[in-house]
């Protein structure tokens, strides 16, 4: 009986120390910052989709996604806070500014990821402290090319953040052929039999569909991708032989998983 409750007590003992990590418990790695600088910082959005549009081989406007810091509340138990600095993880050079002047950090995002940004305050005695928070940016474009039998449309999947992670959760593409109506004083357009095909950067065939577009018709192949792969994707889009010349409007998102980023902290007077 002793040496069956020696047995179960060393047991015990191993499962208890094992599960602490689990629980909770005292982490030795764990920085607890005890400095002079109390960092506050309000934010009112953490994630946003960039908006871009080639037309015809040529790059449309862009419009990244903006985001504000605001760094007023922040003070310091040895003196003044005299510069404020924003890191936004895209391999850009860190903002500072001086809160004396504006409080507030704002930064335009123009290329997709989940970005560590880190968010600095820095006293008159050389103290600083910082934080990090993760930022969410999809993207989003809109591709057009007129009166083609063949198309190829290229975008990279790569995220810019600096560690690369994580990848993209999804591609969804929306893609509509249009056979433009050709009729004239001798009849109707010719129908236009379309292929459209979908690789990843390896020239792998991830998916395919085709269909006949009739004169004066449209038709929309919709397609999401999970496999994700950083690097250059391609579209292409076939027309095959006597058919007329098309229309072609992609739709394409490079999203993250939604949660990725990390919740917004507001002021709240």
């Amino acid at each position: 009986m002793k040496a069956n409750f020696r047995l179960m007590a060393v047991t015990l003992t191993l499962l208890s120390a094992s599960l602490a990590g689990c629980l909770g418990g005292d982490d030795s790695s764990a920085e607890v910052y005890s400095g002079p600088i109390n960092l506050v910082v309000f934010y009112d959005s953490t994630s946003g989709m960039i908006e871009t549009t080639v037309n015809n081989g040529q790059q449309g406007p862009t419009t990244g996604v903006e985001l504000s810091f605001d760094f007023a509340d922040s003070t310091s138990d040895d003196g003044a806070i005299t510069k404020i600095m924003l890191d936004p993880d895209d391999g850009s050079d860190p903002v500072e500014a001086d809160p004396s002047d504006n409080a507030v950090i704002s930064y335009t995002w123009m290329t997709h990821g989940v970005f560590e940004i880190k968010l600095s305050a820095e006293d008159d005695e050389g103290n600083s402290h910082s934080i990090e928070v993760s930022i969410r940016i999809d993207m989003h474009i809109v591709w057009t090319e007129s009166n083609t039998a063949s198309s190829a449309m290229s975008f990279d999947v790569t995220p810019d953040c600096e560690d690369g992670e994580p990848l993209a959760d999804r591609i969804t593409i929306s893609s509509t052929v249009e056979n433009p109506t050709s009729g004239g004083w001798f009849g109707g357009g010719a129908n236009s039999d379309v292929t459209w095909t979908l690789r990843n950067p390896s020239d792998e065939e991830i998916a395919t569909n085709s269909g006949t577009v009739a004169d004066g018709q449209a038709q929309t192949w919709d397609y999401t991708s999970r496999d994700t792969v950083e690097g250059l994707w391609k579209i292409n889009i076939e027309v095959a032989e006597n058919g007329d010349d098309v229309n072609v409007n992609n739709d394409v998102t490079i999203a993250y998983a939604e949660g990725t980023e990390d919740a917004v902290n507001p002021r709240t007077e």
